[in-house]
């Protein structure tokens, strides 16, 4: 009877430790309910890493749902292959492209934010999607290249919080706005090959959650942090 029990429970084992050193997500995921229309339409969404993948998606998604978007991302062709397959409200005619390299230093990302700001009369940005993200190799901790290093750190993370702290202040001005952080299950648990993407990720998670709580003794009302795969908050 042991040894079929213990038959039994190897898939089980199996799927546990691909989860861990494998998977890029959540399960928890499987939970979230869906966006509804009106918490979305003619909302100003900023989506970085919009250009394929992830970004591309949600780009599309949104426009259905009638959402003011921008894209960024660095190459900029690839967002115009974007944004003319958008099809709603505002899409794809008064969808916004803005190029953007997140290495590129705090002028250049100043810059952005201020014509992300500026593009739609009487309205800021209301979500703001970090989505853009280095694409790492696969390596040990002890054989990453300097470049792949500095790559992933200088977007995955320094690019990503200089944008959040020149966004912010207009958010706080308006006293609401959005944080949506694409992170990844190597944010929560470790994994062979990605040390440092891991690092990247577990620092995003924990200045997003820094954050969120040094906002809520500024005002009153919620500006809110979702990370991904794991809800900070609720959208207020």
């Amino acid at each position: 009877m042991a040894v079929l029990l213990c038959f039994m429970c190897l898939p089980l084992l199996f799927l546990v430790f691909a989860f861990l050193f494998l998977a890029d997500g959540d399960l928890t995921l499987m939970s979230k309910r869906r966006v509804k229309r009106e918490e979305i339409k003619d909302k100003v969404i900023w989506i970085t890493g919009a250009s394929r993948g992830i970004g591309e998606v949600l780009a599309k998604q949104l426009a259905s749902l009638d959402a003011k978007l921008i894209l960024s991302a660095r190459n900029e062709a690839e967002l115009e292959r974007v944004k003319n397959q958008l099809t709603g409200k505002y899409a794809p005619n008064e969808v916004k492209v803005l190029p953007l390299d997140l290495a590129s230093g705090e002028d250049s990302l100043r810059d952005a934010v201020n014509k992300a700001e500026s593009f739609f009369p009487d309205a800021g940005v209301d979500y703001m999607i970090h989505n853009a993200a280095f694409e790492r190799p696969k390596s040990t901790a002890l054989d990453v290249a300097e470049e792949a290093l500095k790559a992933t750190i200088n977007i995955n993370v320094l690019g990503t919080i200089s944008l959040t702290q020149l966004l912010v202040p207009f958010m706080l001005r308006r006293g609401r706005g959005h944080f949506v952080v694409m992170s990844s299950a190597a944010g929560k648990v470790p994994a062979p090959g990605q040390a440092v993407y891991s690092a990247s990720k577990f620092a995003v998670n924990g200045y997003f959650h820094s954050l969120r709580s040094e906002v809520f003794l500024l005002i009153s009302k919620k500006i809110c942090y979702m990370l991904l795969p794991e809800t900070v908050c609720n959208v207020y």
